[in-house]
C-alpha cells in the first residue's frame, strides 16, 4: 500500500520561500487557514546538519507544486525519502542505555 504522504528534507534557507509559495498559490490566510505549511522551527530536524523534515499528503500537490519540488530537489535545497528514512531522521531510536553496575551479573 502506497503511504498517502511525500517525505522531504528541506534546506532551512529554502524553507521560507517554500512556505511563501504555498501560501501565494492558495490564497493563505484565509477565513480558516493561516498558512499551508507549518513553521519552520516546528519542524523535525534531521540531526546531522539541521535540515527540516516534513510530510505532506499526496493529494494537495498539484501540476505547478510538482515543478517547485523538482526545482528544490535539482537545487539541492530538499530531498524526497522514503517513508521509512524520513521516519528514522524525524524519530531517532535513542541509544541503548548503558546497565547499571548492580544489575551486572558478578564476575566470577
Amino acid at each position: 500500500m502506497q503511504s498517502p504522504h511525500r517525505y522531504f528534507r528541506i534546506n532551512p534557507e529554502a524553507y521560507s520561500g517554500v512556505a511563501s509559495y504555498v501560501d501565494t498559490s492558495r490564497s493563505y490566510p484565509n477565513e480558516t487557514t493561516e498558512r499551508g505549511l507549518q513553521l519552520f522551527e516546528d519542524l523535525p530536524k534531521d540531526e546531522s546538519d539541521g535540515w527540516g523534515l516534513i510530510a505532506i499528503d499526496i493529494w494537495r500537490f498539484d501540476d505547478d507544486d510538482q515543478v517547485v519540488v523538482a526545482d528544490l530537489i535539482a537545487n539541492g535545497n530538499a530531498e524526497e525519502l522514503s517513508k521509512e528514512d524520513w521516519e528514522q531522521k524525524a524519530f531517532p531510536a535513542s541509544p541503548e542505555p548503558e546497565p547499571d553496575p548492580e544489575d551486572l551479573p558478578p564476575t566470577p
